[in-house]
């Protein structure tokens, strides 16, 4: 039985999150408004929640960076032994097919390339078990070398979980706002931030044109739940990355800033490119060969990628950002390469069936488009030169509300301002193309 996307417990007037139409058909609702749970029910479900979810991300944290490092550094030293990375990553793609046939599930899946796409989505009944399994695929693909990061597989088992509370405390035609109250709380976690706490009121008011105060009280509880479960079990609030901060922006940074969100936008366009591309070889491979066969083919590919990209473009980007900073030797063309090899590794992971997200792969597409204009530019450095070319990578994957936000969440705060000038040179792209090519009106309703 479906939930109606509704928001009743708290006062909420919401008809419909993102992901439904105007036109949609309503799925009947699993409990009548008078069946709602009470709003302490709610506050102490949603704190609880939260709190647990800041637990998972610790968890599948470490699971991944660890894991991570022990596999292809300690076990197998790709750092010094480079051609290692081809077999192994055949190896490694080999086995997490075999995880993903093992419960029933199909290696290529549709891509989706925001973590909000499942909000909106019918609800359904669940189990801890379906938790479980998503987290698990997400942790085989990305010890597997996914060129990916760990948010996509956190944001649907922080869904799942929020979706089996849902049911499990008869939340009625208030599970919607406990999806989200899961979502807010995981992001809260993953950026080490509170700054996601206003993505709750951007989806209400972009559904309502409005924003129901009661109705923030479950997300906000949960995302200050997560928050302080992160801190009291590593004593200090640490996301899963940053970005590189730098020096102190000068007059001249804004500028700067502007000019490379505008530019940052193309990389965006140039990884949906690669997407696009990539996602057609690789459905036929995987339909046509025998799934083992699939694999290896899939791992065969990225592993040439890693091999020509060298150790910075592996997996998610958080790290390979720092190495690439702190590596002055490269040059021009080298980094105008390692950004084209990068786009092809996150491309190629997401159409092979990886399972990952684009927020720290886009984090090294800027810092990479940043460090290439600062040397074909040679007088131009400054923090206005990442900032801006992270913030129009972002906003392009991701949309310019929820870029933004991300953006927020992972600069340090002397560097908002700078943020938020980046953001608008990435998000001019958007308004021009929307003032020359309007959508055209909606057919009146007969």
């Amino acid at each position: 039985m479906r939930h109606p996307v509704r928001m009743t417990a708290f006062g909420a007037q919401s008809d419909r999150l993102p992901g439904m139409t105007a036109d949609a058909p309503r799925p009947e609702p699993a409990a009548d408004a008078e069946t709602a749970p009470a709003p302490l029910v709610v506050i102490g479900v949603a704190t609880v929640l939260g709190a647990v979810i800041g637990l998972m991300f610790l968890g599948f944290e470490w699971v991944v960076n660890h894991g991570d490092t022990w596999i292809w550094d300690d076990v197998f030293n790709t750092g010094e032994e480079r051609w290692v990375v081809v077999p192994l990553a055949i190896g490694l793609s080999v086995i997490f097919s075999f995880i993903v046939h093992a419960f029933g599930k199909r290696r290529i899946i549709p891509i989706q390339l925001s973590i909000i796409d499942d909000l909106g989505k019918p609800m359904e009944p669940n189990t801890l078990g379906t938790v479980a399994v998503i987290l698990i695929v997400g942790a085989a693909s990305l010890l597997a070398g996914a060129s990916l990061g760990p948010e996509a597989a956190l944001a649907a088992g922080s869904i799942a979980l929020g979706t089996w509370c849902a049911f499990r405390f008869n939340f009625g035609s208030a599970g919607e706002l406990l999806v989200l109250t899961a979502l807010t709380a995981l992001l809260v976690a993953f950026f080490g931030s509170l700054v996601p706490l206003l993505i709750p009121p951007l989806i209400l008011f972009q559904r309502t044109r409005k924003i129901p105060i009661p109705a923030l009280v479950p997300p906000v509880l949960a995302g200050l739940a997560a928050y302080g479960t992160v801190y009291l079990i590593r004593g200090a609030v640490e996301g899963y990355g940053s970005i590189p901060s730098g020096t102190s922006p000068s007059a001249e940074d804004y500028l700067i800033a502007v000019a490379l969100g505008v530019c940052g936008v193309g990389v965006g366009i140039g990884m949906r490119t690669a997407i696009k591309l990539l996602t057609a070889p690789a459905k036929r491979i995987g339909e046509r060969v025998h799934w083992a066969w699939a694999a290896a083919i899939f791992g065969l590919v990225l592993g040439i990628l890693y091999l020509i990209g060298g150790p910075t473009i592996q997996f998610s980007g958080s790290e390979g950002s720092k190495m690439l900073v702190n590596d002055t030797s490269y040059g021009t063309a080298a980094l105008a390469g390692i950004v084209v090899m990068k786009l092809l590794a996150t491309g190629w992971s997401l159409s092979a069936g990886y399972r990952g997200g684009l927020v720290f792969p886009s984090v090294f597409a800027g810092v990479a488009l940043s460090m290439f204009v600062a040397s074909l530019f040679g007088d131009t450095a400054g923090p206005g030169l990442m900032i801006g070319s992270i913030a129009g990578v972002l906003v392009e994957m991701t949309s310019p509300a929820l870029g933004v936000v991300m953006l927020l969440s992972l600069v340090p705060s002397d560097l908002l301002p700078l943020a938020l000038a980046g953001a608008a040179g990435a998000i001019l792209p958007h308004v021009i193309h929307s003032r020359l090519h309007p959508k055209p009106p909606e057919p009146a309703s007969a």
